[in-house]
């Protein structure tokens, strides 16, 4: 049992433009930290282009399974890993949405920086993805569980680091006055957070794969 080349060739472009997008957004958030608003709008700007090429690369694949993957239960995880990895990217896109309604250099520093380490956080876990759906292409399924390891290990750092978020966010309160925009804020940064629990999702069906493409490889040469 394998993915199809025909297949894998798209499902790593797929990951791959869904880790360009994460990494514009976060380099958008980084360029508003250090007030280049120009280079921000540009990071944005390609993080919409990586997301719309990503859902038509989607859609490209889910229209070819039903012909090119012929057995049933691989054709389903394959669907579900694309569900599952498009919904961490529209967690990241939501998030994107926000910078266009609140005034994000006004916010506190340290909640600044407390949205730079989920956005880092979201990079690390779909780079992370990538390189494991590479492996699984390769047959290397122990490095492939090893990063699926990895990338629940970023999620429970993404828990972690919207814990201290929101109490920041609590501290600061008073400073930020408004209380539209702290309901904002919250739902930007779990957005964030949201995005690191569907890499999480992902990752398990990554596992999943790779402990069927082993078994039936052992299942060949016996």
């Amino acid at each position: 049992m394998s993915i199809p080349p025909t297949i894998s060739d798209k499902l790593l472009e797929y990951f791959s433009r869904i880790e360009k997008m994460a990494s514009s957004f976060m380099n958008a958030i980084n360029s508003l930290n250090n007030l280049d608003l120009g280079n921000a709008y540009k990071s944005l700007a390609n993080s919409i282009k990586m997301d719309t090429e990503a859902d038509a690369l989607r859609r490209e694949i889910l229209e070819s399974l039903g012909s090119e993957v012929l057995d049933v239960s691989l054709r389903e995880d394959i669907s579900r890993l694309l569900r599952m990895l498009d919904k961490a990217s529209e967690w990241i896109k939501e998030a994107s949405r926000y910078l266009d309604i609140f005034p994000y250099l006004e916010i506190p520093q340290e909640i600044k920086n407390d949205i730079e380490t989920l956005s880092r956080l979201d990079v690390k876990a779909v780079k992370t993805l990538h390189e494991a759906i590479q492996n699984l292409v390769r047959g290397e399924t122990e490095s492939v569980l090893k990063l699926c390891e990895e990338v629940e290990k970023i999620e429970e750092e993404a828990d972690e680091a919207m814990h201290v978020a929101r109490k920041n966010l609590i501290a600061s309160g008073p400073k930020l006055g408004n209380i539209a925009l702290i309901i904002m804020l919250r739902d930007f940064i779990e957005a964030l957070e949201n995005a690191t629990d569907y890499a999480e999702d992902v990752a398990d069906i990554l596992r999943i794969l790779a402990l069927k493409f082993e078994r039936a490889r052992k299942a060949i040469e016996a």
